[in-house]
């Protein structure tokens, strides 16, 4: 399956580098089987591992706006001290700015007074596509022509599995799965 989308797409296959398959213009977002974005069709690096999972928790949240504090307590608990976690919120979100300013996707994140969030309309997201809950303005699958067992964002039951705080999402994910391969 995997030769044949590659032939019908005419690409080759870099994994590091890609999205397996999905080379369209835009970002694209990569939460099954680990998480990774995607500037058209290339693979973002990130300098600071906290600032992509800042941005993890803003994709996770599907542009829902998430606290600061919120943010303090999933990512830097261990510190022990609110005001330093905050502050250290502060600095990955100044990394996670200027990796996607080098990128020239900074528009896909926002912040208001003391919170954060991700503008869901400027993404694609397997996670979303899946769900049927893409806003993006590109012309995506819809959630019955989505196959759940095959293609380049197949859910295998992979959700964020760098990121214990995303197993509740991965239990939702499941229940979806299971439901949709009933019917």
């Amino acid at each position: 399956m995997k030769e044949s989308i590659e032939k019908k797409n005419g690409q080759q296959d870099n994994k590091k580098e890609s999205a397996q398959g999905y080379e369209a213009p835009g970002v694209y977002v990569k939460t099954f089987g680990g998480f990774d974005l995607f500037a058209d069709g290339k693979l973002v690096h990130f300098q600071s591992g906290k600032a992509k999972e800042l941005l993890a928790v803003l994709v996770d949240q599907k542009g829902q706006a998430v606290r600061l504090s919120r943010l303090a307590e999933l990512l830097f608990d261990e510190m022990g001290d609110e005001a330093a976690a905050k502050r250290a919120v502060h600095m990955a979100w100044h990394r996670l700015k200027q990796t996607l300013k080098e990128h020239d996707i900074e528009q896909i994140v926002t912040k208001g007074r003391g919170v954060y969030a991700l503008d869901c309309s400027e993404i694609s997201c397997d996670y979303y596509i899946m769900t049927g809950e893409n806003h993006s303005g590109k012309k995506e699958r819809s959630r019955t022509e989505y196959r759940l067992d095959v293609g380049e964002n197949s859910f295998t039951g992979e959700y964020m599995p760098e990121y214990s705080w995303a197993e509740v999402t991965l239990s939702y994910l499941m229940q979806y799965y299971l439901q949709k391969k009933d019917k």
